[in-house]
């Protein structure tokens, strides 16, 4: 089988198994108005769509089945996974009825691409590409100057060779600055090279929005007197907050975009469906205007910004029409979808890592699906040069013990803190002032393992949702002192709806949780990772996807990692690396810090209570975060003198700062 013809069949099983996959079972149906509808969902008894109901679904269309000619259809307008809940608008034909089907179709973002492949003057041109990506001429041996304003570590400075290269890797793990880096690089090129076009591509629209601005921003510490004119963002999914003060990178008007802010400001609760359905239509419509303005200004800008599907879409639009085409997140487009844009340009930079999440692929049990679908360009990475690929190896994001247990578990110990760690700042953001969880790695134990609940749609663990509740309500205080954020990570949805409710039960409204996928390209002061499946029969999550969830989940942290455990998840050897971490922690502090109590407890401190401190071990907490023992001695004035251990050193503390005033 050629590989054309393999590219076929893996869109065909894809496409096929996207649209069996979205099928509930109604529990009950009733309508808001003459268009609107809430219905409330099981799932189907094969449980195949276990898990898939989420936001995501958003705008897709829905089906059940009627008696007569016709079927039911509908719009989805919002989805609330934690009730298990669907608002419908645009409802033609009676409801359906309960214990009916309901099908979900999202948009098919698949389709533009299988007709490339289907077009006698496409089907075959990104896979010439492919293969002449090992014969290609000798690398140019060219690279941009270093940009002053704007600070590169070293291999940030490597990379700037990489748009000269025919075909290139731009690998950055967690924390590591890939798309400052990417914005660094673009920004430079543009600047250099004023007669060439690059094409921006991304997985998803919030990536495509942050690389933009980033480019922008660059572009504007170069001083670029040209930069207004430069770039341009296509598609009409953007987010327009991301763009206050760069509207210039919209193709659009003044009046536009200042109708898409009044409109965005206005935005009603999703909770009322028919002020929000009213609303999304405007919003639509204007969104729609905006778009209409793309192809005046996607032949002009010298920089074109887009998502791999809207390129699928326009792709006669943009076909050769550019010398550099930039893939950034590229780990997460599939590879079918990357040959199919290959003939958009002359030289290509692909930026991602691929020890993160892979491409999204439904039909991951079809040989061709896991070859084009579920992987990415890297798995070609023998394709490109050495002297083609640069990797990013320095993270400001972790703290050392976090970023040490990623380095060592999915980066063959190649990822270090970088020099900005030493920064007081840096410091004090990563403070953790919680006693009962200091350590910057903990593995908390939970007695049950996961099971699956048809009310929640999916595998469950009761007792790691309450375990995850009560350790957001133990940092409670912290977060308020540091005003750092906490996330709750689950790989599962139906993990999360059980969390919403169990936190609505104890009377805690919003509480931050997410699905992994969801969450990466974030960072958060504290994670708590709730593992739940490894524990339960999901093969897919475990066998296929541990790795990659776990590596995104575990780096989303900057001071502190929580994970939460059965005994049977210690097999799987990651849950087990972060447990010798925090066993390691635990046994490393002196005999004498062990003994010690923190100061805050006898505070305020002054001389009605210095006898009963003196002599005794505390725990201070210094303004970067980072913890000393003192030994009290007396007072002198404003300051409380004291022994340091455990050099021995006299020293003096002023009562002001210890007191917390």
């Amino acid at each position: 089988m050629d590989k054309l013809t393999q590219i076929r069949e893996a869109i065909r099983v894809e496409e096929s198994a996207q649209r069996s996959t979205y099928i509930f079972k109604v529990a009950r149906a009733r309508h808001i108005s003459g268009r609107i509808a809430v219905v409330k969902v099981t799932p189907d008894d094969d449980r195949r769509n276990s898990d898939t109901l989420s936001e995501n679904l958003e705008g897709a269309n829905a089906w059940w089945p009627m008696e007569g000619p016709h079927n039911g259809e509908a719009r989805v307008l919002s989805v609330f996974p934690e009730d298990n809940e669907l608002h419908i608008t645009a409802v033609r034909g009676d409801l359906t009825d309960e214990e009916s089907r309901l099908r979900i179709y999202p948009p098919n973002f698949i389709e533009p691409v299988r007709l490339l492949y289907y077009d006698q003057r496409y089907q075959e041109l990104g896979l010439r590409i492919l293969r002449s990506l090992d014969s290609r001429p000798p690398q140019d041996e060219r690279s941009l100057p270093n940009p002053a304003p704007l600070t590169l570590r070293a291999q940030q400075r490597e990379a700037l060779k990489l748009p000269y290269r025919s075909h290139s890797l731009l690998i950055g793990p967690p924390g590591t600055g890939k798309t400052y880096t990417l914005a660094a690089i673009l920004a430079q090129f543009l600047w250099h090279e004023p007669e060439q076009r690059v094409l921006l591509i991304s997985n998803s629209n919030a990536a495509v929005d942050d690389a933009l601005v980033k480019v922008d921003e660059a572009l504007e510490k170069l001083g670029d007197g040209q930069r207004k004119s430069r770039s341009v963002r296509i598609g009409k999914n953007f987010t327009m907050a991301r763009y206050e003060g760069r509207e210039h990178l919209l193709p659009s008007s003044q009046e536009l975009t200042d109708k898409l802010k009044t409109l965005e400001k206005r935005k009603p609760e999703q909770r009322d469906a028919v002020g929000y359905d009213s609303w999304l239509n405007q919003y639509e419509n204007v969104r729609k205007e905006i778009d209409d303005h793309t192809k005046a200004l996607m032949q002009k800008r010298q920089l074109v910004a887009t998502t791999a599907a809207s390129a699928s879409f326009r792709f006669e639009a943009l076909y050769s029409r550019f010398d550099l085409v930039v893939f950034d997140e590229a780990s997460q487009v599939s590879q079918y979808q990357t040959i199919a844009l290959l003939p958009l340009g002359r030289r290509y930079l692909f930026c991602g890592d691929d020890r993160q999440l892979p491409p999204v692929c439904v039909a991951h049990q079809n040989t061709q699906a896991q070859r084009w679908v579920g992987k990415s360009i890297f798995s070609l990475r023998d394709k490109f040069p050495n002297s083609s690929q640069v990797m990013l190896d320095e993270q400001d994001r972790m703290v050392e013990e976090i970023c040490r247990l990623v380095s060592d578990q999915f980066y063959p110990g190649k990822l270090k803190l970088s020099a900005s760690a030493e920064e007081e700042n840096w410091k004090s953001e990563r403070r953790r002032l919680s006693k009962k969880f200091r350590n910057p790695v903990e593995v908390v134990f939970v007695d049950d393992t996961a099971k699956w609940r048809q009310r929640f749609m999916g595998e469950v663990r009761e007792g790691s949702a309450e375990k995850a509740i009560e350790i957001y309500q133990a940092l409670s205080s912290e977060r308020e002192q540091l005003e750092s954020d906490i996330m709750i990570l689950a790989p599962l949805h139906s993990q999360l709806r059980l969390i919403r409710q169990k936190a609505k039960n104890s009377k805690i409204t919003n509480i931050p949780c997410s699905t992994i996928h969801k969450a990466q390209g974030q960072q958060y002061h504290t994670v708590v990772l709730d593992v739940i499946n490894l524990s339960g029969k999901n093969r897919f999550l475990t066998e296929i996807l541990s790795k990659e969830l776990i590596n995104v989940a575990f780096s989303r942290a900057k001071a502190r990692l929580i994970v939460l455990a059965h005994e049977s998840d210690l097999n799987c050897r990651y849950i087990k690396a972060a447990h010798d971490v925090a066993k390691l922690q635990r046994s490393q502090p002196a005999e004498k810090d062990s003994e010690a109590i923190d100061i805050g407890e006898y505070t305020p401190i002054g001389e009605h209570n210095i006898t009963q401190i003196k002599g005794k071990l505390f725990r201070l907490t210094l303004k970067n975060g980072s913890q000393i023992i003192i030994e009290p001695t007396g007072i002198r004035d404003r300051y409380l003198k004291a022994i340091r251990q455990p050099d021995g050193k006299e020293t003096e503390y002023a009562l002001q700062i210890i007191n917390g005033r």
